[in-house]
């Protein structure tokens, strides 16, 4: 049986052990068959208060007899356990959903092991050792069909939906938590930035647009998405590498590790293979080369953005789950978007885009830009704050408290058979409960799906770098605020408690109705009781008067 979670596993065996436990004190206390006399009591009751003689005898039997059915058969299936419905006999399993950064997740079973905590801190909910009191795992047959259908439905549901690009969500988490902390690292960004983003910043801003090619100016157009204005605020800028006078022609002011001497690059160097004396006696040549900055940046192993996005196995997940999660328009754009966020996720003394050639803005503007955001998005950055805050611990806690919602059901269901008298209502609002808690993993599952379409919609076109340009935005506490975000956040958040709240109290209409039509039914049934009896005992009265 598929259930919603490793904790599910557990609470399960649980709420059963404590049901067989307080059904055992039912019925070894002799409680068992109140419910039967109260039943042939009010049988008696309801003859005498209308008044029914010696003609009404066969009406007494008959309603009672109707009414003691119903309960023996509530009893058998909903009270009564059974071996053959044992949890015993059933491998209780947890599969957990498939993400690129666990394609091939590993079931956790009862049986073979979670993997987890629970197999030692629960394990006396499996082995039965919390109680000597009967067998712990036996499960009455109604219940038994009733979670199974449940689980299959539940499973169902999620198998029919594609779940391609929910992942999106996981590309925020890690993006949130990702920084750069490695000194090396941190060392490589800030000498870049000094020696060639600070240069070729100047020189950018010593141009007319005249000076810039039509290329160039192409990639600053404002309606270009993968770029736009704002590429030059940042080391990796397309226009830097790829407009003449720029990275390509700029080198690194002293040697970098990792980077060979190249004495066609490095014509300031001494190369003994040229033939000509060397400049000065004993000349040593240092041992690393001086990159051009196009090539500091850009080298699959050396570079420097590769060394900013995949110096941790955070930035190696991140960058994965980004391949696969988010469209690009080219690897390379790809590499470029999450190295700019991690710029922006970096020690700001020499990273914050928001400074220009190592200068800060005066304090009059950093107070007139900060006011302005606040005032700007105090509506919906106040709703999206507690969302934010909210959201983590409750993605976390409400499966479970499914968990735990679904073992005090199942360890209240032998009571509240027993004291409802072994009413046919009570199967059926017990099957619905049990069907609404178990479909609220569907309703999340649901939730997530349509936020990664939401995500979708939102940053249509060149949806993984739009999406990372607003995280960095966001990452850096500049403007824009991010209200694409915030207004997902409110969405996603109240989508996880709405649709199970709708949900729950559409399927207390059904169980309202239901209970009423099973009402209606032993009514009726009563009442043909009542007739059938009134017709026997006059005909066996004519029958006398012949």
């Amino acid at each position: 049986m598929q259930l919603d979670s490793y904790l599910e596993i557990f609470t399960t065996m649980y709420g059963w052990a404590f049901a067989n436990i307080i059904g055992e004190v039912i019925t070894g206390t002799g409680l068992v068959i109140i419910p039967f006399a109260i039943i042939i009591f009010q049988s008696w009751r309801e003859a005498k208060e209308q008044g029914l003689e010696s003609s009404g005898v066969l009406a007494l039997l008959e309603r009672a007899m109707t009414r003691l059915i119903i309960a023996l058969f509530v009893m058998s299936v909903c009270f009564a356990t059974t071996p053959i419905t044992s949890l015993h006999h059933t491998n209780l399993a947890y599969m957990p959903p498939a993400t690129p950064l666990a394609p091939s997740p590993v079931q956790g079973s009862r049986d073979g092991g979670t993997g987890s905590g629970f197999d030692s801190a629960m394990h006396d909910s499996v082995d039965g050792s919390m109680s000597g009191t009967g067998n712990l795992s036996y499960v009455p047959a109604w219940w038994y069909s009733v979670m199974a259908i449940s689980s299959g439905v539940n499973n169902a549901v999620r198998n029919g939906l594609n779940n391609s690009g929910s992942s999106i969500r996981m590309v925020e988490d890690l993006a949130r938590t990702a920084t750069i902390e490695d000194p090396k690292v941190l060392n490589s960004v800030q000498r870049f930035y000094s020696e060639c983003f600070v240069p070729a910043r100047s020189r950018y801003l010593t141009l007319t647009a005249g000076d810039i090619s039509g290329a160039g100016q192409a990639v600053l157009d404002p309606t270009n998405k993968a770029y736009g204005p704002t590429d030059v605020d940042w080391m990796g800028s397309q226009l830097f590498r790829t407009e003449p006078g720029f990275y390509a022609h700029m080198r690194s002011y002293n040697p970098v590790p990792g980077f060979a001497v190249d004495f066609t690059r490095d014509t300031d160097y001494y190369n003994p293979s040229s033939g000509l004396p060397p400049p000065n006696p004993g000349v040593i040549n240092p041992a690393w080369g001086r990159p051009t900055c196009k090539e500091w940046w850009e080298d699959s192993s050396q570079g420097v953005r590769e060394q900013m996005i995949s110096h941790s196995s955070t930035w190696q997940q991140l960058l994965n789950v980004g391949a696969s999660a988010m469209t690009w328009g080219s690897n390379d754009q790809r590499k470029d978007s999450f190295a700019r966020l991690a710029q922006a996720k970096a020690n700001p003394s020499f990273v914050d885009q928001d400074r220009i050639s190592g200068s800060d803005y005066d304090v009059a503007t950093s107070i007139g830009r900060i006011a302005g955001g606040a005032l700007s998005t105090i509506g919906v950055g106040s709703a999206a704050a507690v969302a934010g805050v909210a959201f983590t611990p409750l993605i976390t806690a409400l499966p479970m408290m499914q968990a735990l919602v679904l073992m005090g059901i199942y360890m209240f269901l032998p009571l509240v058979a027993f004291l409802s008298g072994f009413e046919l209502k009570v199967m059926f609002y017990g099957a619905v409960a049990i069907f609404t808690v178990k479909l609220w993993a569907a309703m999340w599952f649901i939730a997530q799906w349509i936020d990664a379409r939401l995500i979708s919609a939102m940053y249509p076109g060149g949806q993984g770098n739009m999406l990372i340009q607003e995280l960095t935005h966001l990452a850096s506490g500049s403007i824009p605020q991010g209200y694409k975000r915030m207004i997902l956040n409110i969405l996603l958040l109240t989508l996880f408690i709405g649709l199970p709240l709708i949900w729950t109290a559409m399927m207390g209409w059904v169980g309202i109705r239901l209970g009423s039509v099973v009402d209606q039914m032993v009514n009726s049934t009563g009442s043909a009781a009542d007739k059938t009896a009134s017709t026997s005992t006059s005909m066996a009265t004519r029958g006398k008067v012949r």
